[in-house]
C-alpha cells in the first residue's frame, strides 16, 4: 500500500545539503534570484532533507547568505502563517510567483475535516495559532514564537502539540548559516559527500557508498558554487577535500553541458541517493 500524502514520513536518517552563501550571488535581478533559490527549497523539500547549512566558501561573512535564508525560511512556514511571521519587505517581493512546497504539515484549505498534522506558532502564553481560525490552548510552558506541529484528529475533537523533531511526518528543513570551515562542519557526520565533477564516477562509488548508508544515522552532501568547485573551496579554506570527506562523487559523468548549475546539481544528486536509499529498503 501506497503511504498516504499526509503521512509521508521523514527519514530514518538525517539529510544535511551544504550549499555556499553564495548561491545566486552572481543572478543579478531579484526575481530571478529568489526564482533559483525557490527551485532549490523545492527539490530539498521533495527530498526530505533536513537541514540546509550555507557556509561562506571564502569563510568571509555576505548578505547573500541572509537573504537566500530568509526566502528557505518564508517557503517552510505555512501559508496561513506567513503574514504573521513575514512583514513585507522589498527582499520578498516576488515570493508570491513561487510554487509553494506542500509539504504534509502544510495542509491544503478544506482539511480541517480530516486526520492531518499542521504547523503551528505560539503567539502568546498558553496559545498557539495553527490556522484554525482560532487559537488552540495549550499547558505546555512554550515561547513566544516557537514553531509546533499540532496533530488534528477531527473525530475527537482533540488537538496534540509535537515538536518538529518529534513529527513522525517530514515537516520541512531548517536553514543555517554557520561561519566555520567546511571540514569542520561535516567531522561529526557518519558519511560525508562532496560533489565534484572532478570526483569519481558514480558507479564506481555507488556499492561502497550503499555499505555505509545502511547503518548510517547522519548524512551530509556538500555542494561548490559557480564560481568555484570544492577542490577549490578546500584549497581556498586550507583543507584536503579528499580527507575531509568520505566520498567525491562526480554525479554526472561525460556531461553534456559545459557546466552544471547548483540548482541542477542539488536534483540530480538527492536524486542518485535517493535511489540508493531505496535499495536499502528505506
Amino acid at each position: 500500500m501506497p503511504t498516504r500524502f499526509e503521512e509521508v514520513p521523514r527519514r530514518r536518517w538525517r539529510l544535511d545539503v551544504l550549499l555556499p552563501s553564495s548561491l545566486t550571488a552572481e543572478t543579478q535581478h531579484l526575481r530571478e534570484k529568489t526564482f533559483r533559490i525557490g527551485l532549490v527549497a523545492r527539490f530539498l523539500a521533495a527530498f526530505r532533507v533536513d537541514n540546509l547549512i550555507l557556509y561562506y566558501e571564502d569563510l568571509e561573512p555576505d548578505k547573500n547568505a541572509e537573504f537566500v535564508k530568509e526566502i528557505m525560511d518564508y517557503l517552510n512556514t505555512a501559508p496561513y502563517l506567513r503574514r504573521k511571521l513575514f512583514p513585507l519587505k522589498p527582499s520578498l517581493r516576488y515570493v508570491g510567483l513561487l510554487p509553494p512546497l506542500n509539504i504534509p504539515t502544510h495542509p491544503e484549505v478544506g482539511s480541517e475535516h480530516t486526520f492531518h498534522y499542521r504547523e503551528g506558532v505560539v503567539v502568546s502564553q498558553g496559545r498557539v495559532d495553527a490556522g484554525l481560525g482560532r487559537l488552540i490552548k495549550t499547558k505546555k510552558p512554550l515561547k513566544k514564537g516557537t514553531r509546533v506541529i499540532v496533530v488534528v484528529n477531527p473525530e475527537s475533537g482533540e488537538f496534540k502539540l509535537i515538536s518538529r523533531k518529534k513529527s513522525p511526518v517530514y515537516a520541512g528543513f531548517k536553514t543555517a548559516i554557520v561561519p566555520e570551515r567546511l571540514d569542520e562542519l561535516v567531522a561529526h557526520y557518519d558519511v560525508k559527500i562532496a560533489t565534484s565533477r572532478l570526483g569519481k564516477p558514480f558507479h564506481e562509488l555507488a556499492q561502497p557508498l550503499v555499505s555505509r548508508l545502511s547503518t548510517a544515522k547522519s548524512v551530509c552532501i556538500a555542494f561548490g558554487s559557480a564560481k568555484r568547485g570544492l577542490y577549490d573551496i578546500a584549497k581556498l579554506q586550507n583543507f584536503n577535500l579528499d580527507e575531509a570527506f568520505d566520498f567525491v562523487i562526480n554525479v554526472v559523468p561525460e556531461q553534456g553541458v559545459r557546466t552544471i548549475r547548483t540548482e541542477e546539481a542539488v536534483c540530480i544528486t538527492l536524486t542518485t541517493i535517493s535511489a540508493l536509499e531505496l535499495l536499502l529498503g528505506r
